[in-house]
């Protein structure tokens, strides 16, 4: 599991019980990639590439809840050499989250 720097600095201002949740989240993902909640394509935002300084729009992404009303996002990549790499896009509140994929 690796991280954008964008989310690496969210992860920094967790309160505590949702580092312990992230945490169980990177754990998880590390023997289930697909465990979170699939965004369905056309659902993921062109924002999401520049936020998380990707250079094209994400093909997936996935989402997993946090305490406190907080949000994680994540893509499942191939990497030639390496395999399967799950990258941390985001960790943002419900309310950002919202915003991000346009439901309010």
């Amino acid at each position: 599991v690796r991280m954008s720097p964008r989310a690496r600095i969210a992860q920094e201002n967790l309160q505590a019980s949702q580092k312990r949740k992230f945490e169980w989240w990177i754990l998880r993902l590390t023997e289930d990639v697909f465990a979170g909640d699939q965004i369905p394509t056309d659902g993921i935002p062109p924002a999401l590439a520049t936020r998380s300084s990707l250079s094209r729009p994400p093909s997936n992404a996935w989402r997993f809840e946090l305490p406190l009303a907080c949000r994680g996002i994540y893509t499942v990549q191939s990497h030639p050499g390496i395999g399967i790499v799950v990258l941390m896009l985001e960790t943002l509140s419900h309310k950002e989250y919202d915003r991000l994929f346009g439901y309010r």
